[in-house]
């Protein structure tokens, strides 16, 4: 029975039969692992994953596909399997991200069906620095992702290696390690607002537009939320970390950006789908003071600017394309309910 990717028979090592040990993809709790092996061949860095039906996050939207962020998930934990299998990294290494991005090539190819997806993942490595003992200090490649025998997305990224020393002298002067307050979070915002149906699902709150100072155009007006950052959240908290994960960053981008569109468009949200997140990491988001997005629609290109800041910086920005589902795809008028957003001026 033929239930996913295309196996080079060559290969046997590369099977979905079982995930890799967790601590190759830094997660504590084995239910987060999507990567099941990794293996050289012919001088290929390969990679399979399989992609969740029942995810309590990343299946929560009632368009038929894979979730772009998921399919990321599922690429960035298989290139830190091969990183560490195949490239030889240490686990006691931290992993510091400088870039990363994950947008679909074909979008028919991550539709859902009625078995799981296998997701075959090859790292291109475009830069890779050692160090004088010749151990690998950082690389930034490229990652292509099959679905059977058809190409579904593209990975990209940048990545540091830092021993542990390494790592404490880069967060010196730091305002971590303290634990996010789940008591003082902004309230979540409708998960309707998001493409969401979950609650817990919505990572972002005090959803509202404001107006760019010198700026009177209803059109540039911004769409700014506050990120939820839940510790006792099981997908972007599954370990103890001395920041905001990027990849919390990255989905309350997603959110924002997805509400951001919805108003421009005048439609709900779960008729927008994003289709590629490009997102360029400029600093730590501490976990002691607020974090926010502010986005901005492109006029009718679909590409939405986010900006993650705190205290007024900017720690991440980020490029997100966000398109219409296929009106074959979309859901039932009964989920199409208007996306409520506070008016300019930033009430909440």
């Amino acid at each position: 029975m033929n239930t996913g990717t295309t196996i080079p028979a060559t290969d046997p090592a590369l099977t979905a039969d079982r995930t890799v040990h967790r601590s190759l993809v830094h997660k504590r709790a084995v239910e987060q692992v999507l990567t099941t092996a990794v293996a050289e061949s012919g001088g290929r860095l390969l990679g399979t994953a399989q992609l969740p039906r029942l995810h309590r996050h990343y299946n929560d939207t009632r368009a038929p596909y894979h979730d772009l962020l998921l399919v990321g998930e599922a690429a960035r934990q298989t290139v830190e399997a091969i990183v560490h299998e195949l490239l030889h990294v240490p686990l006691d290494r931290r992993f510091v991200i400088g870039d990363l991005g994950i947008a679909f090539t074909a979008l028919d190819a991550v539709r859902t069906g009625p078995a799981p997806a296998d997701l075959l993942v090859e790292l291109d490595i475009d830069r890779l620095r050692r160090r004088r003992d010749g151990s690998v200090r950082s690389l930034s490649g490229t990652a292509t992702c099959r679905i059977g025998d058809r190409d579904a997305a593209r990975f990209t990224g940048t990545l540091l290696f830092l021993e542990g020393d390494s790592y404490e002298d880069l967060r010196a002067g730091s305002s971590g390690p303290r634990v996010p307050d789940a008591g003082q979070a902004p309230p979540r915002c409708d998960p309707s607002a998001v493409g969401r149906t979950d609650p817990r699902n919505v990572v972002i709150g005090g959803l509202r537009t404001e107006q760019p100072e010198g700026s009177e155009k209803p059109e540039e007006a911004e769409t700014v939320a506050d990120i939820v950052a839940d510790p006792q959240d099981p997908v972007f908290y599954d370990h103890a970390l001395d920041h905001l994960p990027g990849m919390l960053l990255m989905e309350a981008a997603r959110q924002t950006a997805l509400a951001a569109r919805a108003r421009t468009r005048a439609v709900p949200a779960g008729a927008l789908l994003a289709t590629d997140c490009r997102a360029r990491f400029l600093a730590f988001a501490e976990q002691s003071a607020p974090v926010r997005c502010r986005a901005r629609s492109a006029g009718t290109t679909g590409t939405v600017a986010v900006t993650v800041e705190q205290r007024g910086e900017p720690v991440a920005e980020l490029e997100i394309t966000v398109e219409a589902v296929p009106e074959a795809d979309r859901p039932g008028r009964e989920a199409c309910a208007p996306t409520p957003t506070a008016p300019p001026g930033g009430a909440r």
